[in-house]
């Protein structure tokens, strides 16, 4: 292990670091990461929800208290493609050298994210309402916050950089003079997005974020029935989800049809005493995401035992909870996992390898093979499996634990290292000051 992490240190970090150090991905990680706060207090309230005890669930929604939990994700993790319009953008002026238009850069990129967004007018009331469709201000609007945040970032910094400006006399207050600074390029920009916005309302795909996961979802239609194909599409949702695109959301409504399918045959097999008919369903991609997508049950179990530096120590609490229920946001989203080029080979690995093992073990029948009952995903591990009809595929996941975090410790020491060397390095300069 020694071995590998020096080799890792020597070979892979110098690379990775440079790839890191990217003002367009530090822009986006430090967008992301700001999000901390908002990210872990709508996974904290989706725990509430996820354990699916039928007498506590039961109790929820008599007292009514599953409606009001259900406020906290609806408006956090929920909505954390709006939030990050405004955060990449913010903290990327400041790393573009307009530092002093940080806040209007966030506030304009704000608006043309929900410019790009449908709005559905209801003429039935007066005056008239607007609606949005919240869908397209979550975890699937990830990828188009991203790209809205840093065409508004270049543009802010270019009417900047060459002055192209509203200038205010002197004595204005700076807020004041701040907001006129960056109105020009403020109208430029939602300009630019309102042409967008109709030229994708002329098209099939009516908006842009449609109109990006369509032209993913279509190539990939044709990868359904084998293990292998199966694997390719976990790959795939992990290099979606790696590039701030949700993988899940991509590649499940390929896969829900015929898996719905299977789950119905499987049932009526297993009531009929025949057994599963079709290994290949929601349970194994249940499998693959354990812990979250990238198999991160691993990772949150060794940032909660092994974290030397302050900041992994302190996420870890954060974070272990939320991984045993498969809510892994913190770590996407928060850690962040999204573009990081450090941790990109375990999020690919992990699952991939956890998913192989699981099914060898099946078509060898020395675990039973899952009934891929859809929903049962935020289930813990062996819980899972039970539910699913299985307490050897439930035992196996205890195992698919160990494998998760075998996989990821090499690599998340190398993180932790670099975090608690910087933290030393932070707490030195504060000492000889």
């Amino acid at each position: 292990m020694d071995l590998f992490i020096s080799f890792m240190e020597k070979k892979f970090i110098p690379v990775a670091t440079k790839i890191s150090n990217n003002r367009y991905l530090k822009a986006i990680s430090s967008g992301s990461m700001s999000l901390l706060g908002i990210i872990m207090l709508g996974a904290i309230f989706s725990v509430l929800t996820s354990i699916t005890w039928a007498p506590y669930q039961e109790f929820l929604q008599s007292t009514g208290l599953l409606t009001i939990i259900n406020y906290v994700p609806n408006v956090t993790t929920n909505l954390i493609g709006l939030y990050m319009s405004f955060s990449i953008a913010y903290h990327g002026a400041k790393i573009f050298g307009i530092e002093n238009n940080a806040f209007n850069t966030g506030i304009v990129s704000l608006v043309s994210f929900v410019l790009l967004s449908p709005i559905t007018v209801n003429d039935q009331v007066m005056p008239a309402a607007n609606m949005f469709d919240g869908t397209y201000f979550g975890a699937k609007a990830v990828i188009s916050a991203i790209f809205v945040s840093l065409i508004v970032i270049q543009v802010m910094k270019f009417f900047m950089k060459k002055n192209i400006t509203i200038k205010m006399p002197e004595g204005v207050p700076p807020m004041v003079s701040n907001s006129f600074t960056s109105l020009i390029p403020a109208v430029v920009i939602v300009v630019f997005f309102g042409l967008m916005k109709f030229g994708f309302e002329a098209t099939t795909y009516k908006t842009l974020n449609d109109f990006i996961y369509t032209i993913i979802q279509t190539p990939l239609q044709s990868l359904v029935g084998s293990f292998p194909a199966f694997l390719l599409l976990i790959i795939i949702a992990q290099l979606l989800w790696f590039f701030g695109i949700h993988g899940s959301q991509t590649v499940l409504p390929i896969l829900l049809p015929v898996w719905l399918g299977y789950m119905a045959e499987n049932s009526a097999a297993v009531a009929a005493g025949t057994g599963v008919v079709h290994t290949i369903n929601f349970g194994l991609w249940d499998l693959a995401c354990i812990g979250g997508c990238g198999a991160t049950i691993g990772l949150v179990i060794v940032m909660f035992f092994k974290s030397k530096s302050k900041r992994y120590k302190a996420f870890g609490k954060l974070a272990l909870p939320c991984g045993i229920f498969s809510i892994n946001e913190p770590v996407i989203f928060g850690m962040p996992l999204m573009l990081n080029v450090m941790t990109l080979i375990p999020f690919i690995l992990c699952p991939v390898v956890v998913s192989l093992i699981g099914y060898v073990l099946i078509e060898l029948h020395i675990i039973a093979p899952y009934i891929g009952i859809l929903g049962t995903g935020s289930l813990p591990p062996f819980i899972h499996g039970m539910v699913n009809g299985s307490i050897s595929a439930g035992i196996y996941e205890l195992f698919a634990v160990v494998i998760s975090t075998l996989i990821w410790y090499p690599f998340f020491k190398i993180i932790d290292k670099q975090a608690y060397e910087e933290e030393m390095a932070l707490e030195e300069t504060k000492t000889n000051d």
